[in-house]
């Protein structure tokens, strides 16, 4: 059989990436990351739904963890108050840093894919069993931050005792 540009086969299976297994936190500070994946899914306690994203380091302060991932969840709903308003809170910043227009419905998580977005991400210290992680405290628009406002300055109108003669024929 003749093997067209089109036929793929397992000799075609790309070779697995050398990872260096480094799970590490990223240090702390201001990074330029991707949204790669955006999920509602039921947290696992059955007590409320949450928006779950995997974010991917585009550039760092340091130069170094490109494509590494970082892992959030926030609440959309929950039985306790509190969590669920800190979450939709989170959420709206995600929606705003992204340039998602006010009010959002979120039910479309595909929104969020493929959005820039500048992330302050901190070391989160890891509890029952788990290891220390990043997460992200705020989420802010991809451009830098548009100039402060300056204050012009106008002068004063010209005022002449005799009129404005203008020979300006139209």
């Amino acid at each position: 059989m003749v093997q067209t540009p089109y036929d793929f086969s397992v000799e075609d299976k790309k070779e697995p990436l050398d990872m260096d297994g480094d799970f590490t936190p990223l240090p702390d500070g201001e990074y330029l990351m991707s949204i790669d994946y955006a999920e509602i899914k039921d947290t696992a306690s059955g007590k409320g739904e949450q928006l779950k994203l995997e974010l991917v380091v585009l550039e760092s302060p340091t130069g170094s963890g490109q494509n590494r991932k970082v892992f959030e969840y926030h609440m959309i709903r929950h039985s306790n108050a509190q969590t669920q308003k800190i979450g939709r809170g989170e959420i709206t910043e995600l929606a705003e840093a992204c340039g998602l227009p006010m009010p959002i419905n979120i039910q479309d998580t595909g929104q969020f894919l493929n959005k820039a977005v500048r992330c302050e991400l901190y070391t989160q210290k890891g509890t029952n069993g788990y290891q220390d992680s990043n997460k992200v405290r705020r989420y802010k628009t991809y451009q830098a931050s548009p100039a402060q406002s300056t204050q012009v300055l106008t002068p004063p109108p010209v005022t002449t005792a005799e009129p404005i003669k203008d020979d300006i024929p139209f």
